[in-house]
């Protein structure tokens, strides 16, 4: 924790420094060695249950924001409260999260936050980037501009499977690591956000530092237009000219079918298979 109240001052650690947590009202203890970054620690657990140790990553993606907006309390009508990572000026939550998380807990969150975003940091477990890559490698390409992807065996993705049916926006940050399609595109300075649909997940990405500047921005409610917008469009055309080729392909096994009973003389309770000997038919199970 990088605040404590003192004398209802935000306040920094410091040696021999005390102050109280802004949740809980816990006295906290400041931990001011020289390996460690600076920190806040409860003598006992925190009240808020969401709240998880501080990493290198969650200070330095908080430290891109404005201190009055890192670790502020939110509460509901209920009265419950929670510190949340980072609050921006339009009233967008930022949620950094490292550990693992129960979907519970992340539903609640969703729920919680009015318009909640989340970092995932992907680079945890050494597992993840790669089968993210596998997942790159795997995907087909569906567009440009915006820069689209799609894989039909998401299923497959550990990290996909835990983020597909968030409510929220998903982002994951592969920190300094090169993630890479196989037409020669390369980045380390790029999210990556995933956008499920049915039995498929499409692939984006947005640049870190637009999406640092964006959130800094009085128009940070602009993200929709700037990103989501675009890549629902591209989503939308996508899908109808797929269901279109479908159509246009399932009309040509109709009749394709129906030329090979008239032919063969096909009954309509027999069906047909184009063997090694040519057309066969067999009577239909019930």
């Amino acid at each position: 924790m990088r605040f404590a109240l003192s004398n209802n001052e935000r306040i920094e650690p410091t040696k021999g420094a005390k102050g109280f947590c802004p949740c809980c009202g816990a006295e906290l203890v400041a931990k001011c060695g020289e390996i460690k970054r600076h920190h806040w620690a409860h003598k006992k657990k925190c009240d808020d249950h969401w709240w998880e140790n501080e990493t290198d990553w969650h200070r330095n993606w908080k430290n891109q924001f404005p201190k009055e907006w890192q670790e502020v309390i939110h509460k509901d009508e209920s009265g419950e409260k929670h510190i949340a990572d980072v609050i921006t000026s339009s009233g967008w939550t930022i949620e950094f999260q490292h550990s693992v998380i129960a979907r519970e807990e992340r539903n609640s969150r969703d729920y919680f936050y009015n318009k909640l975003i989340w970092v995932v940091d992907g680079t945890r477990r050494p597992t993840d980037i790669n089968q993210f890559q596998n997942l790159m490698n795997e995907a087909e390409f569906v567009s440009n501009e915006p820069f689209i992807l799609i894989n039909n065996l998401s299923e497959d993705y550990r990290l996909i499977q835990e983020w597909s049916d968030c409510s929220s926006l998903v982002l994951f940050d592969f920190g300094k690591s090169e993630v890479s399609y196989r037409d020669g595109y390369s980045s380390n300075k790029d999210l990556w956000l995933i956008f499920p649909s049915s039995n498929k997940t499409f692939i984006t990405s947005i640049s870190k530092d637009f999406f640092i500047e964006m959130m800094n921005s009085p128009l940070s409610d602009e993200l929709n237009k700037a990103l989501l917008d675009p890549f629902q469009k591209e989503l939308d055309e996508y899908t109808v000219e797929q269901e279109n080729a479908e159509r246009v392909q399932m009309k040509k096994l109709k009749e394709e079918d129906l030329r090979i009973r008239k032919e063969y003389g096909i009954k309509d309770d027999e069906d047909w298979f184009d063997g090694r000997w040519g057309i066969r038919k067999h009577k239909r199970s019930k």
